[in-house]
């Protein structure tokens, strides 16, 4: 890309990134909403999850900030203040990388916040030839009763608790997600989402269990994805991982790269933790 293509990526990809979140969120039932108290708000250019019931960072989450240049100073501290109101005493600012990233940055800094390690932002050109990707495990679109075995994959990988399944089984049998199952057999081993909005192409959800590993599935479920993503409208394919660290597994990683994607670039995350 060029730089001003990227430019408009990353905030197009960013803008996609609101989207999914808000519709997955919308997607909770109202009786696990009761339960665990949901809240939810746009805050300048940000979108803000919060879980009453949770320090979990991946719940208390703030994405986008800054992307189309409205943060402020203000900004850092109304989030600040929305947590601090639920009683919340940790959540993370997960930052794209913008018009206004040196100077967030420098807020976030005086502020308190600790730097982590953050995601790594993937993508690749869906128009370009696809590698092979050989695997003795069978491949297919997933259907509408398909989504338990989905739910059981997630919930076995990403360690989700049992009591949010009927969130996970919403988001699993969504309209807007294409989803595609790996089987051994009769079994799903293995699961991954596409979502395409204009010319982009989402690629997430994915999981393998354990067993099933090293076996080529989840290449090939990247590779259906990106075939579906192709035959579409998608220009662009697009993914978020974790980044690379000493010592903890990047088969995540590894198969993106074998599979045509480059690292665009990585968004830090920022923990707000109160002492």
């Amino acid at each position: 890309m060029t730089p001003a293509a990227l430019r408009t990526f990353l905030r197009r990809s960013e803008e996609m990134s609101i989207s999914g979140t808000e519709g997955h969120w919308a997607l909770m039932p109202p009786e696990l909403a009761r339960k665990i108290r949901p809240r939810v708000a746009q805050i300048a250019d940000s979108y803000v999850t919060l879980l009453e019931t949770s320090d979990s960072l991946r719940m208390n989450r703030v994405i986008g900030l800054g992307h189309r240049g409205e943060a402020t100073k203000e900004t850092i501290d109304e989030i600040i203040a929305f947590f601090r109101a639920a009683r919340l005493r940790r959540f993370s600012i997960l930052l794209c990388p913008g018009p206004q990233f040196e100077t967030i940055t420098a807020w976030l800094e005086s502020r308190g916040f600790r730097p982590g390690p953050g995601h790594s932002l993937l993508a690749r050109d869906a128009r370009l030839p696809i590698p092979r990707a050989a695997t003795p495990l069978r491949i297919a679109r997933a259907r509408r009763e398909d989504g338990p075995a989905m739910v059981g994959i997630l919930e076995r990988c990403f360690a989700i608790p049992a009591s949010r399944r009927s969130w996970t089984l919403a988001s699993a049998s969504a309209a807007r997600y294409e989803n595609f199952l790996a089987f051994d057999g009769k079994k799903a081993v293995g699961v991954g989402s596409l979502r395409v909005e204009g010319d982009l192409g989402w690629l997430g959800g994915a999981a393998t269990l354990t067993r099933w590993r090293r076996r080529g599935g989840q290449r090939a479920l990247i590779s259906a994805r990106l075939r579906s993503a192709a035959r579409g409208e998608a220009q662009w394919a697009w993914v978020e991982t974790a980044v690379q660290e000493p010592g903890r597994p990047g088969g995540s990683r590894r198969n993106l790269l074998a599979m045509g994607f480059e690292e665009v670039c990585v968004k830090p995350s920022w923990t707000w933790a109160r002492g």
